[in-house]
């Protein structure tokens, strides 16, 4: 037990002081700020935005547009009276970015249709939206006025239905934001630290340290060691950020908008939101971390483990697409129960479905339970196969070969 302490120590040390450890520890922190401080930089690009300039022309003698009602006009820009001379001048302009934008309101002539038409080099659909609905409560003042038509009928007549959409669950609109933000910090941090197992290893026995640190330290507590101690680095890594998050957040250094996704981010750190992401994370990085390490010891030289990877790789990437395509946008469906049960999919998928309120607590208990499973049965293989594979350190080697009783 002392040799397993030893080795976690020296190796969580040793990955805590390489410099790529520290400069992505800087690039998590300085990422968790530019989270935060996203909707000021928007904003303040969105005020620095240069406004509009657009021109309305009636040609149809019926309906009247003052400048007075222009001004009513939701827009970032100003609405101006044009001429109806100059509207080929108009164009010219709009053609030589002079102006951006003109609406010609036609004649009816006997048509039931009011046509408005708009000339436009980027199109601006809430402003033409608007124009139209400033057009269509002229005429019906017109009509009302003509008609002589009662004022309260009129108004129950032309009132405005105005669609909104609402989120199928009690979840903030930014969330699935947030989860692509999850996503990939743990399916980057799975991959960085797999890799750093697999590559510890085929270091230490390519030099030949190995031999020696076997003749003091037997393989499995070896192992075990390694893949703690880089767990435990990753774990402190994920810690610096969430906590640079919080601690941005309650000094307010940026301003957070209520409903940004900024906002969101720190409502979603909560207790229970956190400890299932670490525990989900630390299962996850169990599962990859005990298949990367007999990869380790199964090359001969570091420069093979590229190829040698490649299966573990690509189980990663599948699961991702998985995740992207069938989990993220459908938590409640058949695929997503059915991966937060398979042991490469799991981790991300249940998390996905818990942030979405989508899993019971039972459903919960259930995926936990058969990522241990996994995480005991690749376990059990990997203290089968590694002590093998890393005394041979002449030859790459083959999983039949490993397998195969001594």
């Amino acid at each position: 037990m002392r040799s397993f302490w030893i080795v976690l120590q020296q190796t969580y040390t040793q990955s805590i002081r390489t410099n790529s450890y520290v400069w992505m520890t800087m690039i998590l922190v300085v990422l968790g700020a530019f989270i935060l401080a996203f909707p000021s930089i928007m904003d303040k690009f969105n005020n620095e935005k240069e406004t509009g300039h657009y021109l309305f022309i009636s040609e149809d003698p019926t309906i009247e547009i003052t400048q007075q009602q222009l001004d009513l006009l939701k827009t970032e820009g100003d609405f101006e009276l044009g001429e109806t001379s100059k509207i080929e001048t108009y164009k010219e302009q709009i053609i030589n970015q002079e102006l951006d934008g003109l609406f010609v309101l036609k004649e009816q002539e006997g048509s039931p249709t009011i046509h408005l038409d708009y000339y436009m080099e980027k199109i601006d659909s809430l402003l033409v939206q608007n124009t139209k609905v400033l057009v269509q409560n002229v005429y019906l003042q017109n009509v009302i006025g003509e008609e002589n038509l009662d004022q309260n009928v009129a108004n129950l007549l032309t009132v405005q239905i105005e669609p909104m959409m609402q989120n199928l669950r009690d979840t903030d609109s930014n969330s699935f934001l947030i989860i692509y933000l999850l996503i990939g910090i743990m399916f980057l941090a799975i991959t960085t630290y797999g890799n750093s197992v697999a590559t510890a290893i085929a270091a230490e026995k390519a030099s030949r340290v190995m031999e020696v640190m076997i003749t003091k330290i037997s393989p499995v507590p070896m192992m075990f060691g390694k893949i703690i101690g880089i767990g435990l680095a990753s774990l402190t890594q994920l810690f610096v950020f969430f906590a640079s998050i919080v601690i941005f957040s309650k000094v307010e250094v940026f301003k957070i908008e209520e409903g940004t996704i900024a906002d969101t981010l720190i409502n979603m750190l909560s207790v229970s939101y956190t400890i299932y992401f670490l525990l989900f994370f630390i299962l996850g990085y169990f599962i990859y971390a005990a298949l990367f390490a007999v990869i380790g010891s199964m090359v001969s030289r570091t420069e093979e483990l590229s190829s040698s990877t490649i299966p573990i790789t690509i189980v990663l990437m599948a699961s991702l697409v998985v995740e992207m395509m069938f989990v993220i946008d459908y938590p409640d469906g058949m695929i997503s129960k059915v991966t937060s049960y398979i042991p490469f999919t799991a981790p991300i998928s249940i998390m996905v479905r818990i942030i979405n309120e989508a899993a019971t607590p039972l459903e919960i208990a259930l995926s936990i339970g058969s990522m241990l499973v996994s995480i005991a049965l690749f376990s059990l293989l990997a203290a089968k196969i590694y002590p093998k594979g890393v005394l041979k350190t002449d030859q790459r080697l083959t999983f039949s070969q490993l397998l195969k009783s001594n």
